[in-house]
């Protein structure tokens, strides 16, 4: 608890009578703690209206800052927006993952531009390109170009931001040009990072309190159940694996789907493979060893200025890893892509067309060719992700009959966040559970008639 000050506010010093107007002088004199501070104005209203705000402050019981003698709250005005989210992102900075580098920055970057003063010109016609390329990327040298100059003059002090400001710059933030409301995931990631850094403002004292927690607004709600329905079978993806196998341009991605979809890994998992991570024998079930996902969040964000970056297993620690069974038929697919597509730069198992490491470009083209192809405009799974095979395989282990934590072991999930995303699934199960025992009552009932 802090030690009780003593903050004394004396009378107005004034120019003796006789003294030129251009030499006259208005003092105002107070004391913290018995160490005595003094300014001086030219004009009489100028010293008047510090006074008064220091006899505001001593009322308040605020406290004072025992060497600049102002109350402490007068400091933190200087933080605008602008200037702590900067300092608040060069922090987090050396922690996050590259994707999450990319996260941060651009939630910071749709709403800086509306976190500014009453009466703020519009900003530079560069103001976003300037913010995503170098505002918000702390390894960036900045200039001081017409983008920092409004930036530095007119974002709002820390200490004015309002709720109906959040209100205004959120809502902004969140809507596309066409009117419409950005998608629930994207929505709620840009209000987090905003209250993440009013969090941390709060917990440096540059404010007292959170501003955002008085919004009146919210992200929309999205459930994290999979559509089942929307999710192609298993049949499918051994369909669309062996028409890409057959495919000159492409084949050497079949086996990489085949991953995804026969197995649950996640595409960033299956890109970071390197030979020395599968057991692949000639019969039966195989195994892959897997210690982390290569994602690309590109150049600005990754620590080595590389567009790749090898991350650790999701909500795993740097050292872990995860064992996964690989079924009979995808140990085949993975036998003949390592025989038929050998690395000459190096022992991961795959690589695109250049021969360097896989970005999720390199196989959204020939996932998005061969969807095409096989699912046209207009057909349920017409927009079928890479990802989604992940859950195909998910969804394959829960009807199968595999238990949750099993199923969740492989897949890298927490039961709970597997009970929620597959909860189609587990209807389907109750109600097929609800069939059998009906079943039963039904047999009981033919016997008693009898």
């Amino acid at each position: 608890m802090a030690a009780e000050q003593r903050v004394q506010v004396f009378s107005l010093g004034e120019p003796k009578k006789g003294t030129p107007k251009d030499k006259r002088r208005y003092l105002v004199k107070w004391a913290v703690d018995g160490r005595h501070k003094t300014r001086s104005f030219k004009t009489k209203e100028q010293a008047e209206r510090l006074r008064s705000r220091l006899q505001q402050a001593v009322r308040d019981g605020q406290r004072f800052d025992a060497d600049t003698g102002e109350p402490v709250r007068w400091e933190r005005s200087a933080e605008t927006w602008w200037s702590w989210s900067t300092t608040w992102l060069s922090l987090k900075w050396p922690s996050l993952a590259g994707n999450s580098r990319r996260s941060a920055a651009e939630s910071l970057v749709m709403v800086t531009p509306h976190l500014v003063r009453r009466r703020a010109p519009e900003p530079p016609a560069s103001i976003m390109r300037w913010l995503w390329n170098v505002g918000f990327v702390p390894t960036v040298e900045s200039e001081r170009g017409e983008e920092l100059v409004w930036l530095d003059r007119w974002s709002v002090p820390l200490t004015e931001i309002s709720p109906g400001l959040l209100e205004t710059a959120l809502t902004a933030a969140t809507t596309r040009q066409d009117g419409k409301r950005t998608s629930p995931d994207v929505t709620k990631r840009r209000y987090s990072g905003v209250k993440s850094v009013l969090r941390a403002a709060v917990g440096r004292e540059l404010i007292d309190a959170n501003p955002i927690d008085k919004v009146v607004w919210s992200a929309p709600r999205k459930s994290s159940a999979v559509n089942i329905a929307t999710l192609p079978s298993v049949a499918d993806v051994v369909e669309i694996v062996e028409e890409m196998a057959a495919d000159e341009s492409y084949g050497h991605y079949a086996a990489f789907f085949a991953t995804v979809g026969f197995a649950g890994l996640r595409p960033s998992e299956v890109a970071r493979l390197r030979v020395d991570d599968l057991d692949l024998p000639v019969d039966g079930w195989g195994e892959a060893h897997l210690s982390g996902a290569l994602t690309s969040p590109g150049p600005l964000y990754t620590i080595d200025g590389g567009a790749m970056e090898e991350k650790s297993l999701k909500q795993r620690s740097e050292d872990e890893t995860r064992a996964v069974p690989l079924p009979p038929v995808l140990v085949k697919w993975l036998r003949w892509h390592v025989e038929r597509f050998k690395n000459p730069t190096g022992d991961r198992v795959f690589i695109n067309q250049l021969g360097n490491d896989l970005s999720k470009d390199n196989w959204g083209k020939p996932w998005r060719d061969q969807r095409a192809r096989r699912w046209p405009a207009g057909h349920k799974l017409a927009r079928t992700r890479p990802y989604d095979l992940r859950h195909t395989a998910a969804t394959m282990m829960l009807r199968a009959g595999v238990s949750p934590a099993e199923a969740a072991l492989r897949l890298g999930h927490s039961v709970d966040m597997l009970m929620k995303i597959y909860a189609g699934v587990f209807e389907d199960e109750r109600r097929r559970a609800n069939q059998l025992i009906e079943g039963e009552f039904a047999e009981l009932d033919g016997t008693d008639d009898e």
